[in-house]
């Protein structure tokens, strides 16, 4: 299965540089520095690309579902956000996809190594499917072990990449949960640690601060390490603790409290896919004027 530090290429919808300025400004800065590749989606309306583009299971092989959450099905005026297609998008990009019958996010997938890591919501937004049904799709389609965390209902997104991050060799980097739900922060543990050994992000502060989940929304590919920078004290202890975790890796910070305002941070905003060697400069897909 390729894990984010397989990937060389970032994808973005144009609308992020739109909605998100300074973020964009920083994060265009950052790649182009480096010479690392990105491109632009077309056919997006929604910041959000990680929750609706496809699932890099191989090098040929992508796996798309429907994307029909129900936080968007709420009020009209989200209604619209439904419209993106990544199957669409992948194929205007000549990446194959291959479909599966589950409504999902594609924020509520971290891949670890040979296994798959979401939250229970899965099983929620497909009621009509016997979760024996729903885990033999996944299964199948992921080619991997699935691995379910309890779904905290105070967070009706359901993801998974706001609760942990791949950290390769059989461990993952937990957000501090802890620190606002110990009882919660205790069940996702012990589930994960009938896999992985698991590594507390933690920050010692006087104030614990509502937005410190968003550090383990960080934005990795083989190169390169983003993490959000929120202009908080817990800023700097966020990046030292992800280095010691990723010390080959350059790791650098992203001021992104625009994002996170929103409710996502980098890798929300963000789809990274492992692509062969192309010729630089960038691939544009959609100019943003």
């Amino acid at each position: 299965m390729i894990t984010d530090n397989q990937t060389n290429k970032i994808y973005f919808s144009p609308l992020l540089a739109m909605e998100c300025p300074k973020l964009w400004t920083s994060i265009h800065s950052a790649l182009s520095k480096r010479g690392i590749r990105y491109g632009l989606l077309r056919h997006t309306n929604y910041i959000w690309c990680r929750d609706y583009m496809p699932i890099q299971i191989a090098d040929d092989y992508f796996v798309s579902y429907r994307f029909e959450p129900d936080y968007l099905k709420k009020e009209k005026r989200y209604q619209k956000y439904l419209m993106c297609d990544g199957n669409k998008i992948c194929s205007e990009i000549s990446y194959p996809t291959i479909g599966i019958d589950l409504i999902m996010d594609g924020g509520n997938v971290v891949k670890c190594g040979d296994t798959v890591v979401m939250t229970e919501k899965i099983f929620s937004e497909n009621s009509t499917k016997s979760r024996h049904e729903v885990e033999h799709i996944l299964r199948d389609a992921f080619k991997s072990d699935i691995l379910f965390l309890p779904w905290d209902r105070e967070e009706e997104f359901g993801h998974s990449d706001g609760i942990l991050h791949y950290a390769g060799d059989g461990r993952v980097l937990l957000t501090n949960y802890a620190d606002f739900d110990p009882k919660m922060a205790e069940e996702i543990e012990k589930r994960l640690e009938k896999k992985f050994d698991v590594i507390r992000l933690q920050y010692k502060v006087k104030r614990r601060h509502m937005r410190s989940w968003a550090y383990i929304n960080f934005l990795q590919t083989e190169r390169l390490i983003m993490v959000p920078q929120l202009g908080m004290e817990e800023d700097e202890q966020a990046i030292e603790q992800i280095i010691s975790v990723f010390p080959d890796i350059e790791t650098i910070g992203i001021p992104a409290l625009e994002a996170v305002r929103r409710g996502g941070a980098l890798n929300c905003i963000s789809w990274n896919v492992k692509k062969p060697i192309e010729p630089y400069p960038v691939e544009l897909v959609e100019k943003v004027e």
